[in-house]
């Protein structure tokens, strides 16, 4: 094997490695309780769901809840209710913190890992 298949294979390694590490770290949602602030957490389940819940009574008072669970609940899960004037939104995503209140675009690393990817393209077709 001559240098130039070497250095082709090894910036291949290093682009394929970089995009399989995102994924291999787990899912990442925030976990916000009723009361108190937010916080990130890698959810410990290798089939997670990122979810967010709210709950509204008669009086329009609303609680929301975001967490990680190892699937995706009814409305009805997760939050108890009793009143049956109670109305519950329950949504789940699978992408690394899309339980955000807002939409908070790509990963750090994800736009790297696609920007070292095109970058690599390029060289191993430079070098051929």
């Amino acid at each position: 094997m001559n240098s130039s298949h070497a250095m082709k294979s090894g910036v291949l390694i290093f682009l394929v490695a970089l995009l399989c590490a995102e994924s291999a770290q787990g899912l990442e949602c925030y976990k916000c309780p009723p009361e108190g602030s937010c916080s990130i957490t890698t959810c410990p389940y290798p089939d997670a769901f990122c979810v967010t819940q709210e709950r509204e009574d008669s009086q329009r008072k609303k609680e929301k809840i975001r967490h990680c669970l190892s699937y995706c609940p009814t409305d009805y899960e997760g939050m108890p209710t009793q009143d049956p004037n109670v109305t519950m939104k329950t949504s789940c995503c699978k992408e690394d913190l899309c339980n955000a209140a807002v939409p908070t675009g790509g990963r750090t690393w994800t736009i790297a890992g696609v920007l070292l990817f095109s970058l690599g393209s390029v060289l191993l077709q430079t070098l051929l």
